[in-house]
């Protein structure tokens, strides 16, 4: 089991994480695969209160959830590890 960095960075309405900004993850025997987002169930986009379609804020409108890719940490952070892996390379 792994713990992987939520692309909501944290909101609780976030279906994935709750709002904890990690969710956990079991990659199967495959790998690390795409999962449909559960907040708007692979539909890109949710209803507000008013009835009005916005895009999803778990999947950002992708559709799904690459568990292989997470998004960077913000701030400084996200910019060190950013910056080394276009030095040093890796995942």
């Amino acid at each position: 089991m792994a713990s992987v960095r939520c692309p909501c960075h944290g909101n609780p309405a976030c279906q994935l994480c709750h709002g904890t900004k990690f969710y956990e993850y079991q990659p199967g025997p495959r790998g690390w695969l795409p999962f449909a987002c559960p907040t708007c169930a692979g539909t890109g986009s949710t209803r507000t209160a008013e009835g009005t379609q916005e895009r999803c804020i778990t999947c950002k409108g992708s559709w799904s959830i690459d568990p292989g890719y997470p998004p960077m940490a913000p701030g400084w952070r996200g910019a060190l590890r950013a910056g080394w892996k276009t030095f040093f390379g890796g995942g």
